[in-house]
């Protein structure tokens, strides 16, 4: 008897400390938390990526949401959903950026890639072992006997998407360097045949020119070097964002700001998360690499993620104070 009767303070106590670290793990924010998850490779790692410190760190409940760039931003800016938008390229919602932060309902919380995003004209880095004076685009004009294409005089140029903005822009600073007179601006008429024709060339030892952006999966699986532009000067450089420039320039890509995008429930409602979101920041060439073990490996976001966590700790143990970084750790065993 007096021994239960000793052993009950001790059991009161136990399941005090239970219910007060049970109160230290609950998560800032009392909802679960809607991240975006885009479609594209590296915005549904990154997705995946904080989903999970949120959850492991800071013992947050997660939704992710298959939604794209508008939509992510007009629902944020409309509604307050979803919390998080990992990987927003500014430019595209500049009108919507400014209406959601006049309304306060968002927050850009940080650049998730340092540098920028990054769209440039491509040869491997085996070509210019080769031809060492290829440094910039003008170089190019020399060489059009290398990239030739069956059936052509001239070189090919492989060039951004159908569709895209940059298609138009791709094409205009291609006259502007008179670069048409050499090469035959080429479209691989989707993202899946522009890889394929790059990987076909660079595992033959080919030489092919190319546009492509970055961080993307490509850039980190082979070696390709970025050829030299003008810089980019947005008043003499705003025709060749027309399909029909009548005076395309020879200048350069604007550097794109990637932003994390965040609504101002989460910012002001779990201060602690947000802080957590603006150090969430990646150079390209990390991206780049990442991108590619996933291909390489037919690993899925959520994998991606995991291996990221699991490898590349020095990046992202900077983002969270040590307590929450020891938690994921601990999780991801």
């Amino acid at each position: 008897m007096n021994t239960r009767v000793k052993k009950l303070p001790l059991l009161v106590a136990s399941l005090i400390s239970a219910g007060a670290l049970s109160a230290q793990a609950a998560c800032p924010l009392d909802e679960t938390i809607q991240i975006a998850d885009m479609s594209w490779a590296s915005a549904s790692a990154i997705a995946h990526i904080e989903s999970k410190i949120l959850q492991l760190g800071y013992d947050c409940k997660t939704e992710l949401v298959p939604l794209e760039t508008v939509t992510a931003a007009t629902t944020m800016v409309n509604k307050g959903r979803p919390h998080i938008a990992p990987e927003v390229w500014s430019s595209n919602i500049a009108t919507l950026l400014e209406e959601g932060e006049k309304k306060g309902t968002i927050s850009i919380a940080g650049k998730v890639f340092a540098s920028g995003g990054l769209d440039a004209w491509w040869v491997p880095k085996y070509v210019v072992e080769q031809y060492p004076d290829i440094k910039s685009v003008q170089d190019m004009a020399r060489y059009a006997h290398l990239f030739k294409s069956q059936g052509s005089d001239k070189g090919r140029f492989y060039n951004s998407l159908p569709g895209w903005s940059n298609e138009t822009r791709s094409t205009n600073l291609f006259r502007g360097y008179g670069l048409d007179q050499h090469y035959d601006i080429y479209s691989a008429g989707s993202g899946a045949a522009l890889d394929s024709a790059i990987s076909s060339n660079y595992k033959r030892k080919k030489p092919v020119f190319f546009y492509y952006w970055a961080p993307s999966a490509i850039l980190g699986k082979y070696d390709m070097v970025q050829l030299s532009m003008n810089d980019y000067d947005a008043a003499n450089d705003a025709c060749n964002a027309e399909a029909n420039c009548p005076t395309p320039s020879a200048g350069g890509y604007p550097v794109v700001d990637v932003n994390t995008l965040v609504s101002s429930k989460l910012k002001d409602g779990a201060p602690e998360l947000y802080q957590f979101l603006t150090k969430v920041s990646f150079e390209n060439d990390t991206v780049n690499k990442l991108l590619a073990w996933g291909e390489d490996n037919k690993a899925d976001p959520a994998e991606v993620a995991e291996h990221f966590l699991k490898n590349h700790q020095a990046i992202w143990t900077t983002w969270v104070p040590k307590n929450v970084s020891d938690k994921v750790l601990a999780g991801l065993q």
